[in-house]
């Protein structure tokens, strides 16, 4: 019927189609025909239809035709696991026996309906928001797409291809390993890279835009994987549709926010629309009258936001998001609309000369913040498999730890949309590395021209988010070129040709990309890297201290030429027991078992050969502690080494503010059980570090330690306002004896580090003290409220002379689990408390409990606990 292309606006169209009827009919007829046009159903511009393509997958290995059910999004490790095909990825050497799957091609297929009026549409689209990675995707036998890139998302124009009825779409996944050899093997070089579980020769995820760790890292397993990672869905509009939006906030002066930006618009329907935007649902800020030709139209716009809630990051403030809606209007039906929550800030990146180099903090809504967090790394190798409540719990682990950033590393994804909700929501800002790590890149045109549109959508994809800090172009790239022997390696034409690569990659697309698309945001090269592109040099720029750990240096190490910013540092530690037998047989539950070991990816043949990441743990460990026999005494002992070295690097690193202003630790997570630098492993069990970072990590803290043969106490505040507050000195004997006391006013400054103690070590020591039998107590109190402290020893822990301790417990049942209250008669050094259940929390644990002073912990729970079923484990113990 004609009638199928009206509209409401068609009043000209429909006038001049009544005057000539007029001539043939009378004016009743007339009337009913206006009538039936006006109230056809089809009479309205209709909203974009979408429909989600998710269900009813199934899929096979190439040339088998064994087909079996699937999940979209997914990976075909998941698949195959879930079909029985494979065991449990995570057990023992089970990894060992899947790597087969790498070099395998495999098909996924779905038949769907679309009914007639769909199939009628102008544009109708399908979209695959994410191929992991070389896939020919087919709609009914036709192919529509050929994908190379796993990190952006495609949308292919398919009216043609479409009929009413059942349809069937058809991915057929290439091999990444043969794909990338075939890449590699049209080089006559090789490319330097650092991966060291690729097999001899194979570096073929440097060829392939895939996430890198899935070839396997120094914490993780070597899972290669193929499928549908992200949503697909067809798309469908007549007239035209939001592309994309950008806003952002250009500055806030007397209470008033001043915005603008964007909206790009697709337009298949020349004609007049209307635009408009309104915010948290009530007011309109926007309202455009538009003339908008078929293709791609830009739209400015700008408005104020008076006496705004400003987006501040955790600690601060509140992370306050604007509901924000932008309408597409065709007449008065609405097309189509774009929401997005919206945080009012500005935040600057300052690098400015200083008296040791340049600056390097970040400036939030005109406050410079010291930037407390980690690195993260995706929870799971199969990157589809995270749950929304797995992100829920990484985001509440760092926000529980006093964090106020997270870095996404290099060598993973751009994470799924919920983790930057999730940050925006709590005020936790991101410094968002491309994913680039630890290797060199092809420098042929199409490989570069992959880069650009990866590099395009992503920016695009995230610019929004309020948590969104800072664009870094990769992970270690410029360092390993310098200090890794990259350079040396390559002839040195080649070693031109792959430089200039590097320049147009790292200095030209990426960052023409964040100017080009999120100009508020700034961009960083690399990390670590000095200002201006150069080396780091721990005067300006940000740093990786791998002093500690690859250097082999001791922990004061952390607390010598501190850099400017700390972007990666951290030592290993074994998981949990619980999560241990997860992944083991009680054979195995030795550092040297061969699952063990093979857990274990940190090798370091540098140091002799042989020697992998759990020789390193055993060796710091021998530095710090006695080194158990037992090895689940071990396990205990690794994770207070751990929690040692991050206690001594974040206070190190705040001390020292604003000369360092910022402390990101490598890592905060797992993608697998396993043995690494994670705080919180794979299950979200805290190890002890992750409450020493909690506590280094305070907006008010105390730090004692000596310098230059001094005892000086520093309290460091990240708070806006001067704190006034009393400060107690108390040297104490393992049996609560006060040895030495001292108690003064003290003013603590605001965003900084303040000396409010200081006494000569010979002065202390004429007190006539054994260092191996005596702790510094020292507290902050404001009208006898505790608001910070903290305890120093002085010497470590192998050379305390522990007493024999009686911990006496009781516990009674709460609402969330078990309320326990602990109390000692001597130094209780390290107190682990845990229970055969492993579904158990402690809010706090690991800790030190002082004679005379009894601690309440709460145990949450689901499960019916007794006083019998907890278990105490501490240092005093095992001497």
């Amino acid at each position: 019927m004609v009638y199928e292309k009206l509209n409401m606006n068609s009043a000209s169209y429909i006038l001049n189609f009544l005057v000539a009827m007029k001539k043939s009919i009378n004016g009743l007829m007339c009337a009913v025909l206006l009538l039936a046009i006006l109230s056809c159903k089809n009479d309205k511009p209709a909203l974009i239809s979408k429909i989600s393509l998710n269900q009813n997958w199934e899929f096979s290995e190439l040339g088998t035709n064994q087909w079996m059910p699937a999940t979209v999004p997914g990976t075909v490790h998941a698949d195959l696991l879930a079909n029985g095909m494979i065991e449990n990825l995570h057990y023992r050497l089970n990894e060992s026996d899947v790597q087969w799957i790498e070099n395998k091609q495999w098909v996924y297929k779905t038949i769907f309906s679309v009914d007639e009026k769909l199939q009628l549409s102008n544009v109708i689209e399908l979209i695959f928001e994410g191929l992991d990675t070389y896939a020919d995707v087919y709609l009914n036998n036709n192919r529509v797409l050929e994908a190379d890139n796993m990190f952006i998302a495609h949308r292919i124009d398919v009216k043609n291809y479409l009929k009413a009825g059942e349809n069937e779409l058809r991915v057929v996944f290439h091999s990444p390993v043969e794909k990338g050899m075939e890449k590699l093997n049209q080089l006559n070089y090789l490319l330097p890279a650092t991966n060291e579980q690729a097999p001899e020769g194979e570096r073929t995820n440097i060829f392939t835009r895939k996430a890198p760790f899935h070839f396997g890292w120094d914490w993780g397993p070597r899972l290669v994987t193929s499928g549908i990672w992200r949503n697909v869905s067809l798309s469908a509009y007549d007239y035209a549709k939001i592309e994309n939006v950008y806003v952002q906030t250009t500055h806030i002066e007397n209470n008033t926010a001043k915005l603008s930006g964007f909206a790009e618009i697709a337009v298949e329907a020349e004609g007049e629309y209307f635009l408009n935007l309104l915010i948290d649902n009530r007011t309109q800020k926007v309202d455009k009258r538009i003339e908008l030709k078929p293709g791609l139209q830009k739209i400015d716009f700008e408005f104020d936001i008076e006496n705004p809630s400003l987006w501040w990051s955790n600690g601060l403030g509140e992370p306050h998001l604007y509901d924000f809606r932008f309408n597409l209007k065709k007449g008065r039906q609405v097309i189509d609309h774009k929401e997005l929550s919206f945080g009012v800030r500005t935040l600057e990146l300052v690098q400015e000369p200083d008296d040791t180099g340049r600056s390097f903090f970040f400036r939030l809504n005109g406050i410079p913040v010291f930037m407390k967090g980690a690195n993260v790394i995706p929870s799971n190798t199969l990157t589809p498999s995270v749950a929304e409540e797995t992100y829920r719990r990484l985001l509440k682990n760092a926000t529980d730890a006093n964090m106020n950033m997270l870095r996404v590393w290099g060598g993973a994804i751009y994470e799924e949309d919920i983790f930057y909700e999730l940050c925006d929501r709590n005020g936790i800002l991101v410094w968002q590395d491309f994913m680039f790590a630890c290797a060199l890149q092809p420098g042929d045109e199409a490989h570069l021209e992959n880069i650009r549109k990866e590099a395009e959508y992503n920016v695009k994809r995230l610019r929004n988010h309020a948590c969104i800090a800072l664009w870094c172009g990769n992970n270690e790239n410029l360092h390993g070129w310098h200090h890794w022997g990259w350079k040396e390696s390559l002839e040195p034409e080649v070693r031109d040709f792959v430089w200039r690569t590097y320049e147009r990659i790292f200095y030209e697309i990426l960052p023409a990309a964040v100017k080009s698309y999120d100009p508020k945001t700034e961009y960083w090269s690399s990390s670590p890297t000095a200002y201006g592109n150069m080396l780091a040099d721990r005067k300006s720029g940000d740093e990786h201290d791998w002093t500690v750990w690859f250097g082999q240096q001791p922990f004061s190490n952390y607390e010598k030429n501190v850099p400017r910013f700390v972007s990666e540092y951290g030592l290993q530690a074994f998981p949990s027991m619980h999560t241990i037998r997860e992944f083991s047989e009680e054979g195995d539950w030795d550092i040297h078992s061969e699952v063990m070991r093979r857990r274990q990816r940190s090798n370091m043949n540098w140091v002799s050969q042989g020697f992998n990441g759990n020789d390193m743990i055993k060796w710091y460990m021998d530095k710090y502690y006695k080194v158990p026999a037992n090895f689940e005494d071990f396990v205990y002992v690794s994770q207070l080494l751990h929690a040692e070295a991050y206690k001594t690097a974040i206070e190190a690193h705040r001390r020292n503010m604003p000369h360092c202003m910022g402390s990101l630790y490598w890592q905060l997570n797992d993608s697998w059980p396993t043995i690494s630098w994670a705080t919180v492993d794979y299950y979200g069990r805290w190890k002890a570090s992750h409450y020493a970072v909690r506590d280094a990590n305070t907006a008010l803290m105390l730090s004692p330690t000596i310098e230059d043969n001094k005892l000086v106490v520093y309290a460091v505040s990240d708070l806006m306002e001067q704190q006034n507050c009393d400060l107690y000195i108390s040297l104490l004997s393992f049996y609560g004896d006060t040895l030495y006391s001292f108690n003064a006013g003290v003013a603590v400054l605001p965003n900084q580090s303040t000396k409010v103690y200081t006494l000569a070590l010979d002065q202390l020591c004429e007190k006539g003290f054994n260092k191996s039998k005596v702790v510094l107590h020292a507290t902050l109190k404001n009208i006898n409220e505790v608001k910070a402290e903290n305890l120093y020893y002085f010497v470590a822990p192998k050379e305390l002379e522990l007493p024999d301790a009686k911990v006496s417990v009781s516990a009674r049942k709460t609402s969330s689990g078990n309320e326990i209250q602990l109390s000692a008669d001597a130094l209780v050094k390290n107190l682990f408390i845990d229970t055969a259940t492993p579904d158990v929390f402690f809010n706090d644990n690991y800790f030190d409990l002082l004679p005379g002073k009894p601690k309440i912990i709460q145990a949450v729970t689901k499960s019916d606990l007794k006083i019998d079923d907890f278990v105490l484990k501490y240092l005093n113990q095992m001497q």
